[in-house]
């Protein structure tokens, strides 16, 4: 069967049961949506332990050549 099939099927259908026949092909036919995760929370950040941080980790690195 294909649409053609069905569109004639659902043509000869009447008003009423057309309109409800819409309405389940429109829940079923819906696009699922995606659950977001929540993201964990950020520990709190001083402006200085972000300094300490880069220094420690970005700017003291030895580069081996």
């Amino acid at each position: 069967m294909d649409a053609n099939d069905v569109y004639n099927i659902a043509k000869a259908l009447p008003q009423e049961e057309l309109i409800r026949l819409c309405n389940m092909l429109d829940i079923s036919v819906r696009p699922k949506t995606k659950i977001k995760k929540k993201r964990k929370a950020l520990p709190e950040f001083t402006v200085n332990d972000g300094i300490r941080y880069l220094l420690k980790h970005h700017f003291n690195k030895i580069k081996s050549q």
